[in-house]
């Protein structure tokens, strides 16, 4: 049987405070993840599993989540600061939108080909959107896992599923 390794996990947020009053811990979050049935925390470098009740989403970047056995306020203080942990599989290779530079870049759906060059981002709390010279006016594209399948660096493309309706809603 293979023993949990350090190795095997990658940081994504850590708990910053109480939320309400069953033991819930308020996450901020650096890195987006698929959740699954275990987080883990960081203890003395190591990852020690709790199974997650429940959780929801605040913000992009922050999440509450019950994980079982801390049922207080008094047991979720002492988790503040730890580091949450997914294993590294389940942590999603997405860039974050501050470090996404993609102007430039080719726009290419899955169904229609190329839709134009990226002229810009635009950064806001929820997602960011690129700024698309589509047949000869500015369309709105979210970079989200829905809609950006790859991004190659090398060819400077882009490659997206654009679902039914978005073009003609910009």
């Amino acid at each position: 049987m293979k023993t949990i390794q350090r190795e095997d996990f990658q940081e994504v947020g850590s708990a910053v405070k109480v939320h309400g009053t069953k033991g819930e811990l308020k996450f901020v979050l650096t890195q987006n993840f698929k959740i699954k049935e275990w987080a883990f925390l960081e203890f003395r470098g190591k990852p020690v599993p709790f199974y997650i009740e429940h959780t929801k989403a605040e913000f992009a970047d922050e999440m509450i989540m019950k994980l079982r056995s801390i049922d207080s306020v008094e047991q979720a203080s002492t988790y503040i600061g730890k580091p949450l942990l997914m294993l590294a599989k389940q942590v999603k290779m997405v860039k974050n939108a501050n470090d996404w530079n993609l102007e430039g870049y080719s726009m290419v759906d899955e169904q229609m080909g190329e839709l134009g060059i990226i002229t810009g981002i635009i950064d806001n709390t929820y997602q960011s959107l690129a700024l698309v010279n589509y047949q000869g006016r500015e369309i709105m594209v979210p970079l989200v896992d829905e809609i950006v399948l790859e991004i190659n660096d090398k060819k400077k493309e882009v490659f997206v599923a654009i679902p039914d309706g978005l073009l003609t809603l910009n």
